[in-house]
């Protein structure tokens, strides 16, 4: 078949119209490959079985949902999701209902959860049947600030019976759905949780999800001149990050477009190593999305097990891409020297994605180079010296609705800069700069110099045995550093060679930084017993709110003692793990 690539994001008025017009044109072609709950077994939809079986359960749900939520267009959340094929026919299904789809993390405790529906002004629930039952207490109706919201089951379908009976069915329209234009919101999602610890919620419209992936991703440069990068309709991505992730939907939404296929894992938690090369070696994809805590298990699979299947797997994909949280640089680098492509992509939830993802070159520091199309919705704003502070223009048409955060709209992405070519006149590289980390991680010493530690946190990091690390110091007259071993790692080393080796990896970080930034070795580092680790978020990044309270003993004691016995290190914490 000949591909079509859309000229213009506005070539489609909303997501589901851009589906059904290319549903239409293919289909009798897959469009999702999915996993059933014995982990073994897969199944597909084509493009046309999928379009029918959601119109089916949109005029199944419409007497259900319309009434309650059309009046003041509310969304219609959705708690709980175990099965990936269950939670993507929900999206389309409401979707196609013409409603303002939300779907909330099986991670979200209860107060994260009642904060994210009266934020979201929900007005109705759908849950599955697990979360129904027990979390929900099979309750229909869930009271949210005086405010009571009706809940419903969604039932555990029988696909394979839901084929037949979409088939069957003569109503292929649905009624009372005014279809949605551009600007409308489609979905809305979760972001805010893994740094903060409260969570947002942030509208996501029809313009914001096409422009990004129609004028950013697939109008670039190798797309349109069949570079060795070029995506297909052939292709098959293999996903193993959650639905209700922004970077799922994209990945899905860019499949689509193109009239090319998914691989979805059946659920939560991130599938085993196995399982992953076991469905690389079923479906041969060109493209896989990893969260980077899943990258680092690859990583690890890879070190203890390898045979021709895996070797054949990794050769078969163009590109492995993660985004989310920081990425070891050693671990990219041994990845790669295994044949794997990696893109590190730089996205949020409140913009999308600003570089095409072939062009990130990976193992670079976090180095980006953006695409040409949004450079002139970008401003990097002088932070401190040569370091920016990225802003999004309001008029940019791939921000999110309702996020701006400047009295003009423009959007504090929060994230700091510095920019490799400054000194040089290469204008075609203008493009390319490196993240060195958001502003609410930085902290100001006692003496006033700020200290941008995650940079050197990755470069620590680097050290095979450390497996996580993080600087603190907020008004205190010098940095310090908090280091988790790699369990696996250090359990083959002796004491002395493990303290040997974390601390040559933080001299080796000091040398990189501004002297006001080292960290004294070694009154100024403090390494964790093998049975305490620094708290994660669901995409493997360092919790530093939850380090600061989590460790705060042990923090005290480093700058109460500031002395080689500030090492949270002994023989015994080791021998205990042998």
């Amino acid at each position: 078949m000949v591909q079509k690539i859309p000229k213009s994001y506005t070539d489609y008025t909303s997501i589901i119209q851009a589906f059904q017009i290319i549903a239409a044109e293919n289909k009798d072609r897959p469009f999702v490959h999915y996993q059933q709950s014995n982990l073994r077994e897969y199944k597909k939809l084509t493009y046309n079985e999928f379009d029918n079986i959601t119109t089916y359960l949109a005029n199944e749900w419409a007497s259900v949902l319309l009434p309650a939520v059309n009046v003041n267009k509310q969304c219609v959340a959705s708690l709980g999701h175990e099965s990936s094929i269950q939670s993507l026919l929900m999206v389309f299904t409401m979707w196609k209902l013409g409603l303002i789809y939300f779907p909330i993390s099986v991670w979200c405790d209860e107060t994260a959860i009642t904060h994210l529906l009266k934020q979201s002004d929900t007005g109705y629930i759908i849950a599955s049947e697990p979360y129904f039952k027990t979390n929900l207490q099979s309750a229909t109706i869930l009271s949210v600030n005086s405010k009571s919201i009706p809940i419903s089951l969604w039932p555990e379908y029988d696909i394979d019976h839901l084929v037949t009976v979409a088939a069957a069915s003569k109503n292929d329209t649905i009624e009372r759905v005014a279809p949605p234009d551009i600007n409308s919101i489609a979905i809305i999602v979760v972001t805010g949780g893994s740094s903060t610890g409260i969570p947002k919620a942030v509208r996501y419209s029809n313009r914001a999800f096409l422009y990004s992936l129609i004028d950013i991703t697939l109008r670039n440069e190798d797309q349109l001149n069949h570079g060795p990068l070029f995506m297909k309709p052939e292709d098959i991505w293999l996903v193993a990050t959650p639905l209700e992730r922004i970077s799922t939907f994209y990945v899905f939404l860019w499949s689509m477009l193109l009239g090319a296929s998914t691989v979805l894992f059946h659920h939560e938690p991130p599938p085993a190593m196995q399982n992953v090369f076991e469905a690389g070696k079923m479906y041969k994809p060109s493209w896989v999305l990893l969260p980077p805590n899943l990258l680092e298990k690859v990583s690890d699979y890879l070190q203890d097990y390898s045979s021709e299947d895996t070797s054949n797997t990794i050769k078969g994909v163009k590109m492995w891409m993660t985004a989310g949280a920081p990425v070891r640089q050693s671990m990219a680098k041994f990845l790669m020297s295994r044949g794997m492509q990696i893109s590190i992509a730089y996205a949020a939830s409140e913009f999308g994605s600003l570089c095409s993802p072939f062009e990130n070159k990976p193992g670079n520091d976090s180095r980006y180079r953006f695409s040409d199309v949004p450079l002139p919705y970008l401003f990097f704003e002088p932070f401190d010296q040569g370091i920016y502070h990225l802003v999004v223009r309001s008029n940019f048409p791939g921000l999110a609705t309702g996020v701006g955060n400047r009295p003009n709209g423009d959007f504090e992405t929060g994230d700091l800069f510095t920019n490799i070519n400054e000194n040089t006149n290469k204008v075609e590289e203008y493009g390319t700069w490196t993240l060195i980390g958001r502003i609410a991680d930085t902290f100001t010493l006692q003496n006033g110099k700020r200290v941008y530690p995650t940079l050197m946190e990755l470069k620590i990091s680097n050290e095979d045995i450390i497996q996580n690390c993080i600087i603190v110091g907020e008004n205190k007259k010098c940095a310090a550093v908090l280091i988790g071993l790699a369990q696996n790692k250090a359990v083959k080393c002796s004491p002395t060679e493990m303290i040997s080796k974390v601390y040559e990896a933080v001299r080796r970080a000091n040398k990189r930084v501004p002297i006001h930034s080292a960290i004294n070795v070694p009154s100024m580092v403090y390494i964790l017993p093998l049975d305490k680790k620094l708290p994660l978020t669901d995409k493997g990044a360092v919790f530093r709110k939850g380090v600061n309270s989590d460790f705060s003993q042990e923090i005290n004691q480093l700058y109460s003692t500031g002395n080689n016995e500030a090492t949270a290190f002994s023989d015994s914490s080791i021998k205990k793990k042998r």
